[in-house]
């Protein structure tokens, strides 16, 4: 179906419901996905907590026969496990006017609100705990969360204001996590990060060492890579004409030291990292990025 560039619409979210239950859950708790490092999946499979071992009985999985204590006593013996509990995802969408944006493809906030129902979905499917903050002209979070609860959230709160500015920073999306995250959890953040600091991710490196973390970095080219012509642009009132060369520099420059910043930190912290364009296949990359290839 065709997808609206510019705004959330229900038929659209329910598909991703259908797509996230004709996932395959994984086997592994880790996954990595070749061409992006070795970055942990933010959906690591539910993993299993070591019981006891016992003498192995005809129908035990071979693989999880204990070589050691086999030896030792000249049987084999199998390795019990059971079930870790449910994990919870909490899921940081950024809606902010400054995602309200893309050259081409779709806009910044239209992708960071469907993966966030994706992976909604997928927590669901999961039998996992969710939470979520959503970063618009005001904080809305909401812990314990259903996937159905945060779909009209995310429909109502995503209208288009490309004329005004918000007073909320990515600071304060993330100062209450610790509060409300819990140990072993998975953190997934989907934003430009164009004003997260040292502070916000040496704060999430901290949170890193217990959680998994993941940043879903959402680009659009020109952001990157102004073209070279002269280019008209309006405050909404007056029309101006910015200087190509001078503003690619400029440009170029800004992000150059912002994307460093955030990716020398990611790789210090050991944190996942996958970065999206508005004119890409993002669902798709997500998608391979969260269950991968084992």
């Amino acid at each position: 179906m065709s997808v609206n560039p510019v705004l959330l619409e229900l038929p659209d979210l329910v598909s991703l419901k259908e797509q996230a239950e004709s996932l395959v859950l994984p086997t592994n708790d880790k996954v990595s996905l070749t061409g992006f490092g070795d970055k942990k999946s933010p959906f690591r499979s539910r993993g299993l907590d070591f019981q006891e071992v016992r003498v192995y009985q005809p129908g035990d999985d071979i693989r999880q026969i204990d070589w050691r204590v086999t030896a030792k006593y000249g049987e084999p013996f199998t390795k019990l496990y059971t079930e870790e509990k449910e994990q919870q995802i909490y899921l940081v969408c950024d809606l902010r006017p400054n995602m309200q944006f893309a050259s081409h493809g779709h806009f910044k906030s239209v992708m960071a609100g469907r993966l966030t129902a994706l992976s909604a979905f997928m927590a669901a499917k999961k039998k996992d705990k969710l939470a979520y903050t959503l970063l618009t002209d005001k904080i809305i979070s909401s812990i314990d969360a259903a996937s159905s609860d945060l779909i009209p959230t995310l429909l109502n709160q995503l209208t288009i204001k490309p004329t005004e500015d918000s007073d909320i920073s990515f600071s304060d999306a993330i100062s209450h996590l610790g509060r409300h995250l819990k140990t072993g959890a998975s953190l997934i953040l989907f934003s430009d990060f164009y004003d997260i600091t040292e502070k916000e991710l040496k704060y999430l490196g901290q949170l890193g060492q217990k959680n998994t973390v993941t940043f879903v970095h959402i680009y659009d080219e020109m952001e990157r890579k102004l073209p070279l012509e002269s280019l008209p642009y309006s405050d909404g009132k007056n029309t101006f004409v910015m200087d190509g060369k001078d503003a690619q520099k400029t440009f170029q420059k800004s992000w150059d030291e912002q994307t460093n910043i955030l990716r020398q930190a990611i790789q210090r912290y050991g944190l996942g990292y996958l970065t999206l364009s508005t004119n890409g296949q993002y669902l798709n990359l997500y998608t391979q990025f969260c269950w991968g290839d084992k």
